[in-house]
């Protein structure tokens, strides 16, 4: 198997977890091949329209889609993605590298700091309600 399909493999696994899979083939793209930025985004955005189909119908048969919250935020991510398109195809590769770089950095520092417990504003716990 090549490294691009082990990628394409994860980044597929994480992608249908919520786990932003789509940063798998952006380092991919980035580290591996002579692809810039720019176009290793709009192969992601076209590697992810199939997996997240496949994603949402999955969940919601499971009932773990709560539609009220997640519309919204839908609709805004689509109307915002014409401004995040926009502002790629005209931001320098270089830039969008170390933006991407800083983001990632900034993921991961959250990851490895939080205590991974959800607390309401009277710092108390948060625990899912299994259905």
């Amino acid at each position: 198997m090549s490294a691009g399909a082990i990628a394409a493999l994860i980044a597929g696994i994480f992608s249908s977890m919520g786990m932003g899979g789509g940063g798998i083939m952006i380092i991919y793209f980035s580290i591996f091949t002579n692809i810039s930025q720019i176009l290793a985004q709009g192969i992601n955005v076209l590697f992810f329209i199939p997996i997240a189909v496949i994603s949402v119908v999955i969940y919601h048969i499971k009932g773990m889609i709560e539609w009220r919250i997640a519309l919204p935020f839908a609709l805004c991510g689509i109307l915002s993605s014409y401004l995040g398109a926009y502002l790629a195809t005209v931001t320098d590769d270089k830039i969008l590298s170390k933006l991407f770089g800083v983001l990632l950095l900034i993921m991961g520092l959250k990851q490895l700091f939080s205590s991974g417990e959800k607390k309401d504003k009277d710092n108390k716990k948060l625990y899912r309600i299994d259905r």
